[in-house]
């Protein structure tokens, strides 16, 4: 008779074989756009589809070098081999003819490049699922399947070219298009962000503008939507710390209020712009900031002596007091 043990052994076996050698059998991904803004240099990949996690097999994008989309019968090999090429000089075109032709199943790839310099380039093989197609421009590539009409690309493109503000808002433009143009036959799901810099980075924190996944969603767009404001308004946080120690208080606050503006129920993002003020002996500037900051969440107020000659928030303690007398 045959032993248990010996029976899970050869299952195990079987499955780790069968994994390895198992193909996509459904496509992956519905539209995308990938995009470098000329004048900042930002680099830019965005998707929705009716897949769960689809950020996480079609988005890649590295600064200094390009951005990718891959998508369809997904290959997500495809993100860094074609960073890889473009990282060594590859064109856009020839790193997607270099890297299909030596794939037998190129005819349900979808594919879409932007190098750092502009160079695009869009594929779509023979036997992706109607609707579906591509096009391509300077700076971006645009392509879908499975689309409940035809020319969608051409609807993604119109709005990425006409909405103004930042190339987020521009990706996040044409995803909204391409849902009100009819977008995927098989309905919503999941959709992604992610923006580099133009210039390559010494830290991770650094490397990434926006990275938003929604993996799950009935309302995949609006809730990135939701996401991306969050996001802005931690980058005007971050911006309003930068500007309070270079002395430009003005416009320190500037970029504090429009965070808190954008993030109302956030009032921690107040809390530390505040507090960096407080280490540079501008408590008058950060009372009214403290102020609304505890109105809306007392519990903070207990972090103030705990920064006390803290190395990165080094409060003095008649600041310390200042504040608690609040």
């Amino acid at each position: 008779m045959i032993s248990i043990n010996r029976i899970i052994i050869t299952l195990l076996v079987f499955g780790t074989v069968f994994c390895q050698e198992h193909k996509p059998l459904r496509p992956v991904s519905t539209y995308s756009i990938v995009a470098v803004d000329q004048e900042t240099g930002q680099m830019g990949v965005a998707v929705q589809s009716h897949w769960f996690s689809v950020g996480s097999l079609v988005t890649w994008a590295e600064p200094g070098v390009g951005v990718v989309a891959t998508q369809s019968f997904v290959r997500p090999e495809y993100g860094p081999e074609l960073l890889h090429l473009m990282s060594r000089g590859y064109s856009a075109k020839t790193a997607i003819n270099k890297l299909t032709a030596q794939d037998t199943e190129r005819n349900v790839r979808q594919i879409g490049v932007v190098r750092i310099d502009g160079q695009s380039a869009s594929y779509t093989g023979e036997d992706c699922v109607s609707f579906a197609s591509g096009l391509e421009g300077a700076g971006y590539a645009i392509q879908a399947n499975i689309m409940a009409n035809p020319g969608v690309p051409e609807a993604m493109e119109l709005a990425y070219l006409t909405t103004k503000g930042s190339l987020a808002d521009r990706l996040y433009a044409a995803l909204v298009a391409a849902e009100e143009a009819g977008g995927d036959l098989r309905g919503r799901q999941s959709a992604a962000l992610l923006v580099v810099p133009k210039e390559k980075v010494d830290n991770l924190l650094s490397s990434k503008i926006y990275d938003i996944r929604v993996d799950d969603h009935p309302d995949p767009l609006g809730e990135l939507g939701r996401l991306m404001q969050i996001q802005k308004a931690y980058i005007y946080a971050n911006e309003g710390d930068i500007l309070s120690a270079q002395g430009k208080l003005d416009e320190a606050l500037d970029a504090y209020n429009k965070a808190s503006e954008l993030y109302p129920e956030n009032v921690e993002l107040l809390f530390w712009g505040a507090v960096i003020l407080c280490t540079e002996g501008k408590f008058d500037i950060a009372k009214p900031m403290l102020e609304q900051v505890f109105a809306g969440n007392p519990d903070l107020k207990q972090m103030i002596p705990r920064l006390q000659n803290h190395p990165m928030f080094p409060l003095n303690q008649d600041v310390v007091n200042q504040i608690m007398a609040l």
